[in-house]
């Protein structure tokens, strides 16, 4: 289980969306690794806002091909995007699961957290995004005029 709540800011003129704040809280059973795990759970929630704001594959109908095939036009999340993460753990042993309690926690980190920015980009300004990324064309037509 996890749950992601994050705090954007989006500017009422230019329509720019930042992620100022992101909370997770996951159920990963007995944590064998603290330090590995919260960094793949904030890995995954930095991963989570660059799918929700910037990653777009443009696929050129004509020929099938990638337009963006490389990281010079496929934006992924960079450090300047990355906001204060915050990382918690529920320790609930899992007796069920397996023998030593613990769970896999692998890309828990980003369920839910693009779903998360998206109903906190409608929660900040009312306009509400269902096909990702949330980019300024979708939003700026929504914004009340200033």
């Amino acid at each position: 289980m996890a749950l992601n709540s994050p705090e954007v800011a989006v500017n009422a003129v230019t329509g720019e969306v930042r992620v100022r704040r992101l909370i997770g809280v996951f159920d990963v059973g007995r944590v064998m690794n603290e330090k590995t795990a919260r960094n793949q759970m904030v890995g995954g929630m930095i991963w989570g806002i660059g799918y929700a704001l910037s990653e777009d594959a443009v696929v050129d109908t004509r020929t099938g091909q990638f337009v963006n095939p490389d990281f010079g036009e496929y934006h992924v999340a960079v450090h300047a995007d990355a906001p204060v993460v915050e990382c918690h753990f529920i320790e609930e042993i899992d007796d069920s699961a397996n023998p030593v309690g613990a769970k896999a926690v692998g890309e828990l980190g980003i369920s839910g957290a693009g779903a998360a920015v998206a109903n906190a980009i409608y929660n900040a300004c009312g306009v509400r995004v269902r096909d990702f990324p949330v980019t300024l064309d979708k939003l700026l037509d929504g914004l009340p005029p200033v």
